[in-house]
């Protein structure tokens, strides 16, 4: 592989052996070869295109909020979008850079009185890696409110989709390697003040439920279909177990926490024992929902 300090550094600046700690929810990670944060949605696809011509591993990193990143860091690039935070208000629909963060949006949305986001309140993270996994809830995903995506792919190609071709998933937005470079999102007028009562009901509602004060990243596994996996998990007696400095939730049997000081490898082998609780007490496969990057390989 190229060096990246050699290839890409000077047209691209970029901070060398960036610990992925400091941009992930759960404070876990390590250092990142080259740690790039493109300012505009072109920067990022002539970025893009720079790292496929020269055949350089890369990985997208949003708000860090559904990221297990590895203990031994990783080789190659790391793009953090967090500086593409602009919106554009265009009636009743907002145009959204990828960095845009879910509590802006949800704000930003409620002061213009444009309802369909705020089932978003209190989750962390970015516009890009929300519509990578369909954040929402169970009966609802941020691509329910979509109009059109512009996409990178990897062959170099940029090009609008609606969802109809995306065709999301849940807790899966289907993208298939392609990045969001822009977004489209179709909302409904509403008075500011019926929202915002919509907004702290379901706000009251998550803090009750979910330990939203620790270090964490959100749900560890999907819910399997008609049922919840923080019901399995509690069920099978996960709440309160730990590996190491990585702890099942108290609160929530489906959140895993940094205690202080977890490690990638803690956080594994927790979410095998968890599937594995569940599979042998109900006979059910919990599929990840948390995203887990691999270990970098040996040198």
């Amino acid at each position: 592989m190229p060096s990246l300090v050699t290839s890409l550094a000077e047209r691209f600046p970029c901070r060398s052996q960036e610990p992925l700690a400091s941009w992930t929810t759960l404070r876990i990670g390590g250092p990142a070869e080259c740690f790039f944060e493109p300012a505009k949605p072109e920067h990022l696809v002539d970025l893009l295109n720079a790292l496929a011509a020269e055949n350089i591993p890369w990985r997208l990193l949003g708000g860090g909020a559904n990221v297990l990143a590895p203990d031994g860091g990783v080789n190659g690039a790391v793009i953090h979008t967090g500086q593409m935070r602009r919106s554009f208000r265009e009636e009743n629909k907002l145009r959204l850079w990828p960095g845009v963060t879910l509590p802006s949006l949800v704000r930003g949305a409620a002061e213009l009185g444009l309802s369909g986001v705020e089932s978003l309140i209190g989750v962390p993270g970015q516009i890009g890696g929300a519509l990578a996994m369909n954040a929402g809830g169970a009966d609802w995903g941020l691509w329910d409110e979509v109009e059109e995506v512009t996409l990178w792919w990897p062959d170099g190609r940029l090009e609008a989709w609606t969802p109809e071709q995306v065709r999301p998933g849940y807790r899966d937005g289907n993208l298939r390697g392609a990045v969001v470079v822009e977004v489209l999102l179709s909302l409904k007028p509403e008075k500011e003040a019926v929202i915002r009562q919509r907004m702290e009901s379901l706000l009251k509602k998550k803090n009750a439920s979910q330990p939203v004060t620790l270090s964490s990243a959100g749900c560890a596994f999907k819910n399997p279909p008609q049922d919840s996996a923080g019901r399995l998990l509690d069920a099978a007696g996960m709440k309160g177990q730990r590996e190491g400095a990585a702890l099942v939730s108290e609160r929530h049997a489906n959140f895993i926490v940094n205690a202080g000081g977890a490690r990638a490898a803690q956080v594994r082998t927790l979410m095998q024992r968890m599937h594995q609780a569940v599979a042998d007490r109900f006979g059910i496969d919990l599929q990840a929902e948390l995203v887990i990057w691999p270990e970098p390989e040996p040198a």
